[in-house]
């Protein structure tokens, strides 16, 4: 049986008061959004806080910051996930575009909703030209 923890129903209980299905805390369009949604991870239902940005955003604002094991990041698209707290998990997602509206947010929410593979750490998707 799944834990309900209380932050995450909390959000439930605005996204269905609001008739919603996420919740943005950004202009769009952008070249980032900052985005907060439901899920499943790990059998549990889920707080998604996903950062959600073009690779061009992550190399021009994390580029100077990594190390030179980590230089090939933001070259393909990604997703990391960090630990979580009681049903709290941080989420970046990248994407090869030019920017972030709401289908593409839309597009993301589905995606990691139905992705059966999703694991703590960074997963990247190789890279979208050929």
């Amino acid at each position: 049986m799944s834990t309900i923890f209380p932050q995450v129903e909390t959000f439930r209980l605005k996204l269905q008061k609001q008739n919603i299905d996420f919740v943005c805390n950004s202009q769009l369009p952008d070249t980032s959004a900052a985005v907060s949604f439901l899920g499943s991870f790990q059998g549990q239902s889920v707080l998604w806080n996903m950062t959600l940005a073009t690779l061009l955003h992550f190399r021009a604002t994390r580029g100077s910051n990594i190390s030179v094991t980590e230089s090939g990041l933001f070259n393909c698209p990604f997703i990391e996930i960090a630990d979580g707290k009681e049903g709290v998990f941080q989420i970046q997602v990248g994407l090869d575009l030019a920017q972030i509206d709401e289908p593409v947010i839309n597009k993301s929410i589905i995606m990691i909703r139905n992705y059966k593979r999703l694991a703590i750490g960074l997963t990247e998707f190789g890279s979208m030209h050929t």
